[in-house]
């Protein structure tokens, strides 16, 4: 059986992990559309699980799940190459390369976000070829999964969409036993 790349749903995935504000509430029922036709029914699941959760509480506690698990200084954040290395010079190195990763596929980014925010990551997964989008995600695999690892110790709503990464990148061929951003270190 031949496995289907289905590229929105890391662009979906991309959405949800964005701050929370008005816009993003009035999109809900569009996405919720989306996730519904998507094949892969184990990330299908997790999707609508997540929007599920959150339909039921308010918005002012999720804003507040939100900045408690991805602010600065708090438990975790959004941004990959910060869990590794913080504020060390060498982050600004890797942080060129992925400017550059991006460029060189076509994907231009503008200066309102750094190239290391997972949403943008995704965002950008969702518009290249499978090979192309599993050669990034790969590279920070590991970042990505000790992001999930703290959304799941703290019981966070966004574990979930973390999970549903996880199965889609393993779906699409990204080995999930090795970070080709660890065996680089």
């Amino acid at each position: 059986m031949k496995t289907i790349f289905e590229p929105k749903i890391y662009q979906i995935i991309s959405i949800l992990l964005q701050y929370p504000d008005d816009e993003w509430f009035s999109i809900l029922p569009d996405i919720k559309d989306e996730i519904n036709t998507i094949e892969n029914k184990d990330v299908h699941k997790l999707l609508l699980e997540f929007i599920e959760e959150i339909e039921i509480i308010s918005q002012d506690d999720l804003v507040e799940n939100y900045i408690e698990n991805f602010d600065f200084g708090k438990i975790t954040n959004l941004y990959v190459t910060y869990l590794k290395l913080r504020e060390q010079r060498e982050r600004g190195l890797e942080l060129l390369k992925l400017k550059m990763f991006y460029k060189s596929h076509g994907f231009d980014i503008t200066d309102e976000e750094l190239p290391d925010y997972l949403p943008l990551m995704l965002e950008f997964s969702g518009n290249v070829a499978k090979e192309v989008s599993n050669e990034l995600l790969q590279m920070h695999f590991a970042a990505i999964e000790e992001i999930q690892k703290r959304l799941k110790e703290t019981e966070s709503y966004y574990a979930v969409l973390l999970d549903a990464l996880k199965l889609a990148m393993e779906h699409n061929g990204v080995n999930m036993n090795e970070s080709v951003q660890e065996a680089h270190a």
